[in-house]
């Protein structure tokens, strides 16, 4: 299947450098006056090129998958921390991300697109934050019932420089006769394909949209398998 740039695509010029300089500044005085002062610059340098970001990359994102969400304002993240339910008691994040997902009532059991800027690094990938156990179980009975699929959908990903599988292992070892390969798939408690750079002049360019592009569709073969082997449907 071949996907198409759009206008919005390659009108998208990249991050501003001068986010790394409002971060850093929210790192070292995470506190409301300090951010009443600095909150134009959160606007102008990450809200708004994060939601341009997401629109560029909405005719793409609608072609994987026509389901996810891809309103701006209902995919990037909040700066604003809840901290009724947060160990950590900033009231803001160092950090903001968008998630292209299903409308769902667990989305963290289905999988996700997603893409989050620090001040230290970009992340970008797809997976499940929390896999059912059930999900899993599938996904293992998916796998022992066609390896060879499994095989062809991962070798892809395997070759990528960019995305590595971050593995949360079960305690104890789940009977597999699988090769290496696939056994790594086959004992992680859920599934997270991850890539972590540097703000780097991708970040600040264009560019950021073609590398997003192929590396979301190189990871729809395995974006299907997951929400095949998804008990929440």
């Amino acid at each position: 299947m071949k996907y198409f740039f759009s206008q919005e695509q390659s009108s998208f010029p990249g991050f501003s450098q001068q986010y790394l300089k409002f971060l850093h500044g929210l790192n070292a005085n995470n506190n409301r006056e300090w951010f009443a002062e600095h909150r134009n610059e959160y606007i102008e340098y990450l809200l708004e090129p994060m939601k341009r970001l997401v629109v560029a990359l909405t005719p793409v994102m609608r072609e994987l998958d026509p389901y996810v969400n891809t309103i701006p304002h209902r995919v990037v993240s909040r700066i604003y921390r809840d901290v009724r339910f947060s160990a950590d008691k900033t009231p803001y994040r160092s950090r903001l991300w968008f998630a292209f997902r299903r409308e769902v009532n667990c989305w963290t059991e289905t999988p996700t697109y997603f893409f989050q800027i620090e001040e230290s690094q970009y992340l970008f990938g797809m997976g499940m934050y929390a896999a059912s156990s059930a999900t899993m179980r599938c996904f293992r009975e998916m796998i022992d019932d066609d390896p060879k699929q499994f095989a062809e959908i991962i070798a892809p990903i395997r070759k990528s420089r960019q995305l590595k599988l971050e593995e949360e292992r079960y305690k104890r070892c789940l009977p597999s006769e699988h090769p290496a390969a696939i056994d790594a798939w086959y004992q992680s408690k859920t599934i997270a394909l991850l890539a972590r750079r540097k703000p780097d002049k991708t970040l600040f360019s264009p560019k950021i949209v073609t590398l997003l592009t192929d590396q979301f569709v190189l990871l729809k073969p395995l974006y299907d398998f997951l929400w095949q082997a998804t008990v929440l449907r």
